[in-house]
């Protein structure tokens, strides 16, 4: 099966049909040592997620649907070598990894775990939320700051790059916790980090060359 990916904007409304160039801010070299393409998936649908529920850390498990999601994006990737599969340790992502993963080995890290929400777990989306939610250093309620979440997963990241100097990995994670990761890989600011809203059956890829920016592309499914 050969899939298809497109150019996606980061900065503003997310493009995902436009092909457009895109570059990072940062002038380091990506890598060292060849290509490394990242996967970069979000676990399947939750009840949570279906009733639009704030799951934080709340370990809930994929419903009907969820599951189906998860044997499309395996499907998705039938083709495709990787190397490892990375998961958090919420049952969640480490269902869809277990379903996704081929002959890949997975691995669970707690640093990839959804940001924890204190109170507002479980509730639904509310304007306090969303302001509070913003505030680089609100722990909401016995929660996790913002600026605390993007220090754990960026300090993951960069253990889990480490591991791999090119080939093909996975990450199955979080809506949250994908949007750390692209915010790290692009030296974005959590505002503009905040435009990446990755749905639960979309996939993308982060390409990191020696040298060059990171380049990043959304699957993209012919029409039916």
């Amino acid at each position: 099966m050969t899939i298809a990916f497109g150019a996606v904007a980061l900065l503003g409304v997310i493009a995902p049909l436009r092909l457009m160039p895109l570059a990072s801010d940062s002038t380091e070299p990506a890598r060292s040592g060849g290509v490394l393409r990242l996967y970069l998936a979000r676990h399947g649908q939750t009840d949570w997620n279906l009733e639009g529920r704030l799951q934080g850390s709340s370990d809930i498990p994929l419903n009907r649907r969820g599951q189906q999601q998860a044997a499309l994006l395996a499907e998705r990737l039938s083709g495709i070598d990787l190397d490892a599969v990375y998961s958090s340790e919420l049952q969640r992502s480490r269902e869809t990894a277990r379903v996704v993963r081929g002959s890949a080995p997975v691995t669970s890290i707690a640093g990839l775990n959804e940001r924890r929400l204190g109170a507002f777990e479980g509730q639904l989306g509310s304007p306090d939320y969303s302001r509070r939610s913003r505030d680089p250093d609100d722990t909401l309620d016995g929660g996790e700051s913002l600026s605390q979440f993007f220090t754990r997963v960026k300090t993951t990241l960069t253990d889990i790059l480490a591991r791999h100097r090119s080939g093909a990995i996975l990450i199955v994670g979080h809506g949250g916790t994908n949007q750390m990761i692209v915010r790290d890989l692009f030296g974005l600011s959590a505002e503009q980090a905040a435009s990446f809203q990755q749905a639960n059956d979309e996939l993308y890829l982060c390409e990191l060359v020696l040298g060059r920016p990171v380049r990043f592309w959304k699957l993209v499914m012919p029409a039916s």
